[in-house]
């Protein structure tokens, strides 16, 4: 799974190297969250909010563009009661996306991509006394040399209950089961998009499923 990440890129520069609109650094107003995501940020945890890369048409009869947002980790279904509590639903299994009521709509409409520099997994300690676990001790995950990753995810835009006004924007990453040496950690990892593939992730139209991406996904990790 993917529960918490870093990322020391601040908006701005993400944009130009991703080639997209920025509405993350000044949402526009309408657009929840409103504020834009801090950066640097080591330790990034879910409900956090942060850039997100998708694809849209931002003007009518514009075609679609990349556009970085802002938006909350953890995908809110457009059907989510008012009142009711948010979920967190900040990982989605990529076996089981068509078929789950919270993202089986994203999975067929909206993809997204979230860059990070790397994310943490923790691994309980050497048992101790008594053979109680011991702490558990974080690993840090990344690519050699420090390079930036994406991670598969979709988005979601939901009407706010209580202002019709404002729309709601939510995410969550997708994960995979781990591959090679990462199966020594944790039995999840979040589904990398490479550069090669990029612009066909963010297009429902041409990587529909995104078991398609899971092949490769973290070798160089």
């Amino acid at each position: 799974m993917c529960g918490r990440y870093s990322l020391t890129s601040d908006p701005a520069q993400l944009a130009m190297e991703l080639d997209a609109v920025d509405r993350a650094s000044a949402p526009p107003p309408g657009l929840w969250p409103a504020e834009p995501p801090r950066s640097p940020r080591y330790n990034i945890a879910p409900t956090t909010t942060i850039p997100v890369l998708a694809r849209e048409a931002l003007d009518e009869g514009a075609g679609p563009v990349r556009v970085l947002h802002a938006m909350r980790w953890g995908l809110v279904p457009s059907w989510a009661r008012e009142g009711a509590r948010l979920p967190t639903l900040f990982n989605a299994r990529v076996e089981t996306a068509f078929e789950k009521p919270s993202f089986r709509a994203a999975v067929r409409r909206r993809h997204c991509v979230v860059p990070m520099d790397g994310w943490y997994e923790w691994v309980p300690g050497e048992p101790g006394p008594g053979g109680k676990p011991g702490p558990k001790q974080p690993y840090w995950m990344s690519l050699p040399g420090d390079e930036g990753l994406l991670m598969a995810g979709l988005w979601e835009a939901r009407r706010d209950p209580a202002d019709e006004s404002v729309t709601q924007l939510s995410c969550t990453i997708l994960t995979t089961e781990a591959l090679g040496p990462l199966r020594a950690v944790h039995d999840r990892m979040p589904l990398v998009v490479g550069p090669a593939v990029l612009a066909d992730w963010l297009d429902p139209a041409a990587i529909g499923d995104p078991r398609a991406l899971v092949d490769g996904a973290g070798g160089d990790l």
